[in-house]
């Protein structure tokens, strides 16, 4: 018991170092979330002619919490706090649910819950997502080996999880019933419900790529471990990954090795596991459905997540040794070092682009585009959002245009692109200013090695990807669609 009440606030306190170690937190989609919560407030207020917030069940939690700060604390303090509040929220839920299916494992659940908690889907800013699988997770640790009455008494949970994202509560609400199924059915006969999960996803894949557009690639293979989490911003994040699997790899042979593969095939951590890495190589990893303006994406990376959460539960139950204790924290410690100097780049650079929209009009509309596609170029595109807040119109932000999100844009509303074609030119430089456009500045990176910030007014007619020519900073379009978050 001393044990717990000692963990419970040093791994709180080590979790959320992240959250307030820079001046900003960098998680490319959350400045367009703190962005569009500001820009609800101005509809709100009836500053902001032409957009709406439509009413919508799911998607949503994340940004009603984040307007509900803003209008309290501040742009600053909101996102710190909403993000921490989600941060200790998933990392609890991973712990938890990693202790009840295994039992209690600070050595391997520590390090790695919070890598996976600040890894690609962090740092892709999908906070709605983040959100509901932090309460699912919850969800799944509560009902775990339980009667239908605790599983009902958990369910409120995955309705408060709808509402931030769908995606999860499917999720979890089959992870839920497979439990209960293969718990029910004898040990040696769990090779059915097995077979039938595998299956379902079979099915799922064949009715996605007969009714839908969809994009699919054999590279989605590399994601089943969850390993890929912890690449972030380059090469220099091999190291602890190439850690973590070959961790991973010495307990699940110690595992086999102790139990047999035939045991091992049977266990529910393990099919559990199986299951979710099948659904990372057959779902495609982009959907179009008809109802959005753009492609649901990053699908293979979501339920690698599920995959890495279910691979350290399945391997919790394997025995520390002193070298995987070392080599767990030491990739810990290396990849939050990486991630802090990353982060501090990209607070200089992001200070070097309010200094550059400071010196704009105020309510001036504000374009960027996106060197190349790198998740550390997607945070600085997203970058402007947040450096528009209460000072200009970031015109290409995506949320309006993609009807994923409660803000949505009429034509020619003159605050932000209503058509996701027209964003998606923006961001790869192609788009071409018109006249209702104008007045539009660009914002882009310029100088040697593309570090430091210039603008430009731009005229009629201009591209943006030309404009940053005129102004002798050449940058790189791109020719494959853009990695623009959608959750």
């Amino acid at each position: 018991m001393a044990l717990s009440w000692i963990a419970i606030p040093l791994f709180s306190l080590v979790l959320l170092i992240p959250c307030f170690w820079q001046s900003r937190i960098q998680a490319a989609d959350l400045s367009s979330h703190i962005y569009n919560a500001w820009l609800a407030r101005q509809i709100h207020q009836g500053k902001a002619p032409g957009l709406w917030i439509s009413f919508q069940s799911t998607n949503v939690l994340f940004d009603l919490m984040l307007e509900w700060l803003l209008v309290r604390v501040g742009p600053d303090l909101a996102q710190r706090v909403a993000v921490s509040i989600s941060v200790l929220a998933f990392g609890w839920g991973a712990i938890f649910f990693i202790f009840r299916v295994a039992g209690r494992n600070w050595w391997l659940a520590g390090p790695c819950v919070a890598m996976l908690s600040y890894g690609f889907i962090f740092h892709m800013g999908f906070c709605n997502f983040y959100l509901s699988m932090a309460l699912c997770l919850w969800y799944l640790a509560i009902s775990w080996g339980q009667g239908w009455r605790v599983h009902a008494m958990a369910a409120p949970l995955l309705i408060v999880a709808w509402i931030a994202h769908p995606f999860p509560v499917v999720w979890a609400a089959g992870t839920a019933a497979y439990v209960a199924l293969a718990t029910w059915i004898e040990p040696r006969r769990r090779a059915f419900p097995l077979l039938a999960g595998l299956a379902a996803l079979v099915v799922a894949r064949v009715i996605l790529t007969h009714r839908y557009a969809y994009s699919w690639s054999y590279n989605q293979a590399a994601l089943i471990t969850g390993a890929n989490q912890v690449a972030l911003f380059g090469l220099k994040y091999v190291l602890p990954i190439v850690t973590l699997l070959a961790v991973w790899l010495l307990l699940l042979r110690k595992l086999v090795k102790d139990m047999g593969m035939a045991h091992l095939f049977l266990m529910i951590p393990f099919q559990l596991w199986l299951l979710n890495a099948t659904a990372v190589l057959l779902i495609p990893d982009r959907v179009m459905f008809p109802q959005l303006g753009h492609p649901l994406g990053f699908i293979a990376e979501r339920f690698s997540l599920t995959a890495g959460l279910s691979m350290c539960a399945l391997l919790a139950g394997a025995p520390n040794t002193r070298l995987s204790r070392v080599a767990l924290v030491s990739a810990a410690v290396f990849f939050f070092g990486l991630l802090y100097a990353d982060d501090r780049k990209l607070n200089s650079m992001e200070n070097q682009l309010d200094a550059a929209v400071g010196t704009l009009p105020q309510g001036q509309r504000v374009v960027s585009i996106l060197p190349d596609p790198s998740l550390y170029s997607l945070c600085f595109y997203h970058d402007l959002d947040r450096a528009c807040i209460g000072h200009c119109l970031s015109y290409a932000n995506y949320e309006a245009s993609s009807r994923q999100f409660r803000i949505r844009a009429g034509r020619g509303n003159g605050i932000v692109l209503d058509n996701f074609a027209d964003v998606a030119a923006a961001a790869s430089g192609t788009y071409v200013v018109r006249s209702l456009d104008l007045p539009i500045h660009l914002v882009y990176r310029c100088g040697p090695g593309l570090i430091q910030i210039c603008s430009r007014p731009m005229q009629l007619g201009e591209t943006l990807a030309k404009g940053t020519e005129t102004a002798q900073a050449p940058v790189r379009s791109l020719s494959t669609q853009l990695p623009i978050p959608m959750e």
